[in-house]
């Protein structure tokens, strides 16, 4: 919460953390000895599961903040919270206290603990996007545990005058899934060329492709969709697949010569490259531990991450992600709708319910994939509806200073996706890469910090794994 209120890391291991005597609060004092503190009760025993109440700030809000967060929206919050009340009260001179259990309700929404034993799943066994709190309570399209961060600002400008927060940066993530290359050459495919995308020359460079050297039209389309982002100074991230062929994996061959020469090119653009594990690694670590190798070798990597193909993730995912020795994983969106499914475009280091500590893996997640926008069994919309939606998105990264991850697949340069990929990309132009390797680094330390900071915790605030109460 406080790197979302733009403090810097230095200065937040300088704080105060203590909790109160009777246990009942987590007491922060930014500046220790001196008056301003922040309190933030702990009410862990009784949250309500699909409990959401919405709080308003303290005073006026911050001009630029009135259109985009004209509240805060709060998850799992207790039977007796009320709604319209200020997120935080003033209880003396620089003395201000959290009006809801704030803490837990960012790890759970952070952790996507609703999904953890829940029975919805689709046809492919996802949480499907129609049964998340998000959805149902209508903030999906806002990231909310990241617009706490501004709450938490205003409040500590006045417990500590004079302080300026580090400045909000939007940072771009462009991500390429490489589920088809036209490997093995399958007619099918090359037909459709001709027949759904009224594309002859990509039909005749598939047949070519047989044989000979030529790069078929989707291994070709993988320098294409990487070329576009390099025009306009981003770089994008490619994420190759190690799997065998199967029902929904095109398994294609990573030793093939043509696949190589991609991944050569890729390297001297400065392009980087994960893991795109195969559709069957869901829930089968052995399985996803095999593919990885496969290809990190390929790659001649081991620092790589990824996305699990289909978005076939829940949160166990990630403690299998972190025991094959990724360094990220950028699953945590949903196919049907765009938005923040974890509440947040800021990076973090996710909770382990089943291990009790956070994860030595970052999380990336995902906000927009070409798909969900136009696909009749996603959001379906139509071709004017695409930029808004998209740059509605976009100015709510950017006003928390999040990363705005899109998904486009070499294959969607056609119809009816190729159009809007170019206009996205304008909309993009001019914010920094995201570096989440110094982000990863920080964060490991802060972690750090944590655990030689730890103190006994009293058992009100103990967030046990198990269901939470229904409200």
């Amino acid at each position: 919460m406080s790197r979302r209120a733009g403090v810097a890391s230095e200065f937040l291991q300088r704080w105060s953390v203590a909790f109160s005597p009777q246990g009942d609060s987590l007491v922060i004092q930014p500046q220790p000895g001196a008056a301003g503190q922040i309190r933030f009760p702990l009410a862990c025993s009784e949250l309500q599961m699909d409990r959401v109440v919405r709080k308003t700030w303290y005073g006026d809000p911050p001009a630029e903040f009135r259109g985009l967060v004209p509240d805060f929206i709060l998850p799992f919050c207790t039977r007796e919270s009320t709604a319209g009340q200020p997120l935080f009260t003033v209880e003396g001179p620089q003395q201000f206290s959290c009006t809801e259990d704030i803490l837990a309700s960012i790890v759970l929404t952070l952790s996507c603990f609703e999904e953890i034993g829940s029975p919805a799943r689709d046809t492919h066994e996802r949480f499907p996007a129609s049964a998340s709190m998000a959805f149902r309570h209508n903030y999906l399209d806002r990231p909310i545990v990241d617009e706490y961060g501004l709450a938490l600002q205003q409040i500590l400008r006045i417990v500590m005058p004079g302080w300026q927060p580090a400045p909000r940066s939007l940072r771009v993530k462009i991500t390429h899934d490489v589920d088809r290359i036209g490997i093995p050459f399958s007619l099918k495919s090359a037909i459709g060329h001709l027949v759904r995308r009224h594309a002859p020359l990509l039909c005749l460079r598939d047949f070519l492709s047989l044989g000979t050297g030529v790069e078929p039209a989707f291994l070709k389309q993988v320098r294409d969709v990487c070329q576009l982002p390099m025009e306009r100074n981003v770089h994008s991230t490619v994420y190759w697949m190690a799997s065998m062929p199967g029902a929904f994996d095109s398994g294609y061959d990573l030793a093939d010569a043509r696949i190589a020469r991609v991944m050569r090119w890729a390297r001297d653009q400065g392009i980087e490259m994960g893991v795109h594990p195969g559709y069957d690694t869901f829930l089968a670590p052995a399985l996803l531990q095999e593919q990885v190798q496969r290809c990190r070798k390929a790659l001649q990597s081991n620092g790589i991450g990824g996305r699990q193909h289909y978005l076939r993730w829940c949160p166990e995912t990630w403690l299998h992600w972190e025991q094959c020795g990724l360094l990220y994983d950028s699953s945590v969106g949903f196919v049907q709708r765009a938005g923040f499914r974890a509440g947040t475009c800021v990076p973090y280091l996710p909770w382990l319910w089943e291990e009790n500590r956070p994860a030595d893996l970052l999380e990336i997640p995902l906000v927009v994939m070409d798909g969900t926008l136009l696909s009749p069994d996603c959001m379906a919309l139509e071709p004017g509806q695409v930029q808004g939606v998209v740059e509605s998105l976009r100015q709510h990264c950017a006003a928390v200073g999040g990363v705005f991850t899109l998904l486009w697949h070499n294959t969607s340069l056609g119809p009816p996706f190729g159009g809007h990929y170019p206009r996205i990309l304008d909309a993009l132009t001019g914010n920094a890469d995201y570096d989440w390797r110094a982000d990863l680094k920080q964060l490991r330390e802060l972690a750090a910090w944590a655990k030689r900071c730890e103190t006994k915790i009293p058992a009100s605030a103990v967030l046990a794994p198990g269901p939470l109460p229904m409200a």
